[in-house]
């Protein structure tokens, strides 16, 4: 009755619809092996020929299965489809319907072979045997009906037109036929060409079926993997929107990266300004620095400090850390400050805006 494995895995949110090609049981649900809500209850709803019904309630904790019975057949247009937060598995079996139909056949043949045959009369009961119609066994059954009566004899049997008298050469040749073929074996039927096509064809369908569930399942997994892209793709260009949005090119083309705002008031041209600070050249090498104790003071825009510094600290607030990558236009030119600062240097410094007045 029942001939391959059947499943489906219905994700939330999502339906799966089909014409049945070829019919299965459902004999199960159950939760996902990972369960998104735990205090969600999911419905299994299948559709058929346009109408909904509910197949079950799943809740983790409390009923994570259950048992069903559900037969869908051949040409059938279903949905499924789950109405919750988690995953549902359905399971069951393909049906062979070609066994049932041989076993209902058999049934009727069996009963076919024993009714009506007193109904007719011999000569038409030896032109059935003659054409393989009637089985002669049973007409040795029909006759030996009459036999439990022990008063019942030929002239009975013949009154009763169960038998007559042979009156020519052409009934007696019906007759020796009939004797003789009982005496011959049964042939085994062959295997019709018809019955092996159609279950070839039932295979072909449920393989096309399996490989139809196997590709909706690689489409969703890749559809799921291009949104994931799509996301990394779009966190990544906000984080270089922002990188940009931290990073000023100021006058004279020295680059202000913003690493920290500060708080309060912006310190203008004109101010003393306390600065903690590291410099280094573009090769990392460190050539001076004040990172703690008391602060290099000097006044903002005077001319106190190279043109990068005045250019670059305008427009902090206390607290506010930047990196100041500064050409060397802007710092110590064609003849650096030997030997630390070779000529033609750009120079990177990182500061901190430590107090101002």
């Amino acid at each position: 009755m029942f001939c391959g494995f059947w499943a489906l895995k219905i994700a939330p949110g999502h339906t799966y619809t089909q014409t049945v090609d070829a019919s299965f049981r459902v004999s199960n649900a159950a939760l996902g092996l990972n369960t998104a809500n735990e205090d969600s209850r999911t419905s299994v709803v299948v559709t058929v020929d346009g109408k909904s019904f509910v197949l079950c309630s799943l809740t983790p904790g409390k009923i994570e299965q259950q048992p069903l019975d559900i037969w869908l057949s051949e040409g059938e247009e279903i949905t499924f489809e789950s109405q919750g937060d988690n995953e549902i598995h359905l399971t069951g079996n393909f049906i062979n319907e070609e066994e049932e139909e041989d076993e209902e056949s058999a049934d009727e043949d069996d009963d076919g072979d024993m009714l009506g045959l007193e109904y007719f009369s011999p000569e038409e009961l030896q032109e059935m045997v003659k054409e393989g119609l009637v089985d002669p066994s049973k007409l040795l059954d029909l006759e030996s009906e009459g036999s439990d009566d022990p008063d019942y004899d030929s002239d009975d049997a013949e009154a009763d037109g169960l038998i007559r008298e042979i009156t020519s050469d052409e009934e007696r040749e019906l007759a020796d036929e009939a004797m003789s073929s009982e005496e011959e074996e049964p042939k085994p039927e062959p295997v019709k060409e018809v019955k092996i096509k159609k279950q070839a064809e039932k295979k072909r369908k449920a393989e096309a079926a399996a490989a139809a569930a196997t590709a909706a399942e690689e489409e969703e997994a890749a559809n799921r993997k291009k949104v994931k892209k799509a996301e990394t793709e779009s966190k990544k260009k906000e984080e270089v929107k922002k990188e940009k949005a931290a990073t000023k090119t100021l006058a004279g083309g020295v680059v202000a990266e913003i690493q920290k705002e500060g708080t309060g008031a912006v310190v203008k041209k004109g101010a003393r300004v306390g600065m903690y600070y590291i410099g280094k050249l573009t090769n990392g090498k460190v050539f001076d620095k004040n990172v703690k104790g008391k602060p290099f003071w000097f006044r903002l825009g005077a001319g106190e400090v190279i043109k990068g510094w005045d250019v670059g600290i305008v427009g902090m607030k206390k607290g506010g850390e930047r990196r100041l990558t500064i050409p060397a236009a802007m710092a110590y030119g064609k003849r650096g400050a030997p030997p630390d600062i070779p000529p033609n240097a750009t120079l990177v410094f990182d500061i901190r805006l430590v107090e101002f007045k």
